[in-house]
């Protein structure tokens, strides 16, 4: 009974016993788990010889098997597409199911449960984010603008993306474009919208001067308009196929657009820039629209008049609220080129990542709000033709039709969900990110949109700032050691090692070419991609040209300033090598001196020599007492004479770029070089001669007597004519001892029995005694024939090979024949006799005459 009321209890969980019943699983899986892995490898073989463990091993195998099955039934009732996945089985049958489908069935399955569970969780502590504002698609005239345009594919026509032929727009500027370095300050005449008056030095809490930025005390200090913080319905932008934009090129069309804009609440603002032909980019379109009409507007052909800053009435009144997706750069642009400034941003770019959007693009919010998709490709479009293609214009318009409305949509979602957040007393999602303070009074259905604002204020008090080449450091966005960190060329950093007072040839080169790029891209007004692309100037670096087709070689397509100025870029390298080979020579540290006998030093060069031994068993090559030393009298290296070449041809000019002005003088340099010389000379050693037969010379034919040196080398014989030849008389030797030489060895022979032993009864001492006499007997006539003095050789006697002329005849090479191997020899390896024959092969065929 208490077993079962346990359980009773055990099966009820509520949430006090939750936690208790939490680590008891923990606990039960934690040993199981230690249990599983402490079982060993070979279980069918224990199961084999213990029945009881084989019982265990099933009724555990079978309540697994059921706990997972119900598992999956659970997991079927919380995603009914799980059950499909089972492939119409209602349960797993046996082990084999487990370890077939392991993964897709089990882990799959408790992996999308516990995200499930994750979710649910997050509902309902209030972590989950709002869904998007929904839009009221019923709204009068919204259905028909929601067209989606078709998806275009392939790349643009060469000709659209990179208009080569295109003449330079900034040819016709009234004003030339200034690419010198130094700092760039405003050129405004007239600050509309003023609150403090034009020059006023800004200064923050910390009694900091901060000026180039005529409008950053109005940023800071405005005063929003009411309706930015109400709720209010979309409006919806006019249909996109049945409008089109107005092209303003001329000053008359300017200020008609600006009539229009003056009465305008919200406007959108986007540029269209090109910094591919131009060193600092220009920007070649502006597109602005409102709730009723869009206008693009010819920079190229305005620019003198909207550099006066006309615009500025409009874009810088704290009324109107100025809309731009992304405008850290845009802000830049309208600075650079036109003076104007923007006064009450709202970057929907911020408003994306404060609702944390997966994607923050305008072609994202496009087809996500107004289910509009754009032509991506047209990105990287030259806006600097004209006339403009239509699906150029149909881009460029896009930008800005829809973005009212977007604005619109973003500020309700913000509102929305700032109350939710306030409702749920949760804090900010991400208070690490970086987010702007905001006034602690400010209501908190406002909270997510004050800091948008406060973003979009740090993105429009950004200014423009020239860059200046450092030449030392490299710093900047285009300074040669920020190129090499991008490119990670650890060898060319500002920061890599190099030899004290000098750097690496390497670098030296990428600094020159770097540097005479950047000069050529400012004078030229042209980007340093288009003079000379980033790859072609590590190239240079890395493997230095020699000359003018070594230059050209490099390039695939050589580019067309580098065309022009080739001459201008070899002669820099050139340059950039001679003053590098001349400061590392400068600078180059002597070597530690080795200890030697004889050391000699010209200026910074040390030439050391090793004196000969004095022992002459100390050195193989030195030369014996007395030999004498041979000298030649002309060198195939120095010419005729040493003393009278170097005193005929100067061994080095008057100047030199290796040691400068301070180098010797060739007289000097000559002298000292006939002192080296001879002090190596002195070092060497001749190596002796071979001894030169006289053939005049009386040649003894007598031999060596035994035990006379012969120094270790081979007596040479000469050769003498037949008719010079001696014979000497040949001694006759009466002597009873044969002496065979360079014959075989025969067989030896059965000695005959004497007359002692014939006839004697032969027994073992007898025999034995017979032996001893005959060995004895052989050893003493072995003796005497070694003893026996043998006769020299007389050459002379002997016919002579080179006596005879041949005649061609019996010049055949006969085979030999091969020799029979010796009875009783020993066989060679391997020669073994054939395998006996097996029982069972049969010795003849056909017995029974079965096959006729």
């Amino acid at each position: 009974m208490a077993d079962s009321h346990e359980a009773s209890s055990s099966s009820t969980i509520s949430s006090a016993s939750f936690p208790d019943f939490n680590s008891k699983v923990q606990a039960a899986a934690l040993n199981a788990t230690r249990s599983a892995a402490g079982l060993p490898a070979d279980i069918p073989f224990h199961r084999s010889i213990d029945s009881e463990l084989a019982e265990d091993l099933d009724a555990f195998s079978s309540r697994v098997l059921n706990l997972t099955n119900n598992l999956l039934s659970l997991v079927a009732t919380a995603d009914p597409s799980q059950s499909s996945r089972r492939k119409g089985k209602a349960k797993l049958q046996t082990q084999d199911d487990i370890v077939d489908d392991f993964h897709s069935l089990i882990v799959d399955s408790m992996d999308q449960l516990l995200e499930r569970t994750d979710i649910c969780l997050d509902e309902f502590l209030g972590r989950t984010k709002a869904p998007l504002v929904a839009i009221n698609y019923d709204a009068p005239g919204l259905r028909k603008t929601l067209k989606k345009a078709p998806a275009q594919k392939g790349q643009l026509d060469p000709a659209i993306q990179h208009a080569s032929n295109l003449m330079k727009p900034q040819l016709a500027f009234k004003h030339p474009v200034n690419n010198n370095d130094g700092p760039w300050y405003p050129a405004l005449t007239h600050k509309f919208n003023a609150q403090v008056p034009l020059g006023h030095v800004f200064r923050d809490s910390d009694a900091e001067a901060i000026a180039n930025h005529p409008y950053r005390y109005e940023i800071t200090h405005i005063s929003y308009p009411p309706r930015m913080f109400l709720p209010a319905d979309p409006i919806p932008a006019t249909p996109f196929e049945s409008t089109s934009a107005t092209w303003v090129s001329t000053p008359d069309a300017l200020e008609t657009m600006l009539d229009e804009l003056r009465g305008a609440l919200e406007i959108a603002i986007d540029l269209e820039h090109n910094n591919y032909r131009s060193y600092a980019g220009i920007v070649c379109l502006m597109q602005i629209s409102t709730r009723k009409q869009d206008w693009i507007v010819d920079t190229l052909a305005l620019r003198a008049e909207l550099a006066t800053g006309a615009l500025n009435e409009v874009f810088t009144d704290p009324k109107v609220v100025k809309v731009l997706h992304g405008a850290e750069s845009d802000i830049v642009w309208l600075q650079q080129d036109f003076n104007l400034y923007i006064v009450n941003l709202f970057d929907t770019f911020h408003a994306s990542k404060l609702l944390d959007f997966p994607r923050h693009g305008l072609a994202n919010l496009l087809e996500m709000y107004c289910d509009f998709v754009p032509d991506k490709r047209y990105q990287l479009a030259d806006w600097r033709i004209r006339p403009l293609p239509e699906d150029m214009l149909q881009y460029a318009r896009s930008d800005t039709h829809f973005l009212l409305f977007i604005y619109d949509n973003l500020r309700n979602a913000l509102l929305d969900r700032a109350v939710s957040r306030a409702q749920s007393k949760s804090r900010s999602p991400s208070p690490s990110r970086h987010s702007p303070p905001i006034a602690a009074n400010t209501p908190p259905e406002q909270a997510l949109i004050r800091q948008a604002l406060a973003r979009s204020e740090e993105t429009a008090l950004r200014t423009y700032e020239k860059d200046v080449y450092d030449s030392e450091g490299g710093g900047g966005s285009g300074g040669w050691d920020s190129l090499a960190r991008k490119w990670n060329k650890g060898g060319l950093v500002a920061a890599a090692e190099t030899p004290q007072g000098s750097e690496t040839l390497q670098r030296a080169v990428y600094r020159c070419v770097h540097a005479w790029r950047d000069e050529i891209a400012r004078a030229e007004d042209e980007s340093t991609r288009y003079v000379l692309p980033n790859h072609y100037l590590f190239q240079l670096a890395e493997r230095p040209p020699a000359d003018m087709a070594a230059l050209l070689q490099m390039f695939q397509s050589v580019p067309p300033v580098v065309r022009r100025r080739a001459k201008e870029l070899l002669e820099a390298i050139r340059a950039c090598l001679q003053r590098h080979l001349s400061k590392s020579q400068k600078v180059a540290p002597v070597p530690p001196p080795v200890e030697k006998d004889v050391e000699m030093q010209v200026d910074e060069v040390v030439v050391e020599v090793a004196a000969p031994t004095s022992s002459a068993s100390a050195n193989l090559w030195s030369i014996a007492p007395g030999a004498s030393t041979r000298a030649t009298k002309s060198s195939a290296l120095f010419g005729a004479s040493l003393s009278a070449k170097a005193a005929a041809v100067p061994l080095v000019a008057s100047t030199s770029s290796l040691f400068g002005a301070k180098s010797p003088t060739s007289t000097q340099l000559a002298s000292r070089f006939e002192e080296v010389v001879a002090r190596i000379h002195s070092a060497l050693v001749i190596v002796p001669s071979m001894p030169v037969v006289d053939p005049t010379a009386v040649v003894d034919s007598t031999p060596q007597v035994a035990g006379e040196p012969a120094h270790g080398m081979q007596v040479e014989v000469p050769y003498v004519p037949a008719s010079q030849r001696t014979t000497k008389q040949v001694v006759e030797v009466v002597d009873d001892s044969i002496v065979v030489v360079g014959q075989a060895r025969q067989k030896k022979r059965k000695r005959a029995k004497t007359d002692e032993t014939e006839g004697a009864t032969p027994s073992g001492e007898e025999s034995g005694n017979t032996r001893k006499a005959s060995k004895k007997e052989k050893r003493q006539r072995e003796a005497e024939g070694s003893q026996a003095q043998a006769e020299a050789f007389d050459f002379a006697s002997v016919p002579n090979i080179l006596d005879d002329v041949p005649n061609g005849e019996d010049m055949r090479v006969k085979k030999k024949k091969k020799q029979k191997q010796v009875k009783g020899a020993a066989p060679f390896y391997g020669d073994f006799p054939a395998p006996p024959k097996a029982h069972s092969e049969l010795k003849s065929g056909n017995q029974s005459h079965t096959f006729k």
